[in-house]
């Protein structure tokens, strides 16, 4: 636990000292992060699970990598370089057994969040990790023990020939419902639709 911790504040320290501008389109991580692809330019990448393109209000606004390591679940997001003077916004999340670790950065303000308090702030975060263990059974998921401000979260399912629907609606949250959608040969969700203040869709793009 106290090693993910320093990770985390090691991520802070250096998040705050990256610096973009708005004609540098790449987005860079150092050590131990990755350079990701943005609009058609590719460098070197770190293995990763599944990426996908964030849109806000119909625009895509940014990048959302996950990545399984060993028993260990990260997730990175930053926006876009190009739309930083509308919405600055960096997050590093990981999750390992039952410790998770949430580090955000929204303009200047930078905070670390822990455990359960990361379901009252972003609870699609720890939702949607669940979905980077492995294949999950059915009735695993539906019985997910899971509570956002103290009320449990509500989950149900639909499903077509090709895809599995899983509905998550917090009951007492800024966070109005996390919609997981997964085709039925694949593990990871290939869509997943967030609605709050701002409605957001991520859409796996590789």
């Amino acid at each position: 636990m106290n090693e993910i911790l320093i990770t985390i504040i090691t991520i802070s320290i250096i998040l705050t000292g990256l610096k973009s501008s708005k004609s540098d389109e790449e987005i860079v991580r150092t050590e131990p992060f990755y350079v990701v692809t943005y609009e058609g330019k590719t460098k070197k990448e770190e293995d990763y699970t599944a990426v996908y393109k964030v849109y806000a209000l119909g625009i895509g606004v940014g990048e959302v990598y996950f990545i399984k390591k060993d028993n260990k679940i990260e997730a990175r997001g930053q926006t876009y370089p190009s739309l930083r003077f509308l919405y600055n916004y960096d997050f590093v999340y990981l999750e390992q057994n039952d410790y998770k670790a949430l580090y955000e950065k929204e303009k200047e303000k930078e905070k670390i969040y822990e455990n359960q308090e990361i379901y009252e702030k972003k609870p699609w975060l720890p939702i949607i990790s669940q979905f980077f263990k492995g294949r999950l059974k059915e009735d695993d998921i539906l019985n997910m023990k899971i509570e956002v401000n103290d009320t449990p979260l509500r989950i149900s399912k639909q499903d077509t020939a090709s895809e599995y629907v899983y509905i998550f609606e917090p009951q007492n949250s800024k966070t109005k419902r996390i919609t997981i959608y997964i085709n039925k040969n694949e593990d990871v969700p290939y869509l997943i639709e967030i609605e709050g203040k701002v409605n957001i869709t991520l859409k796996r793009i590789k």
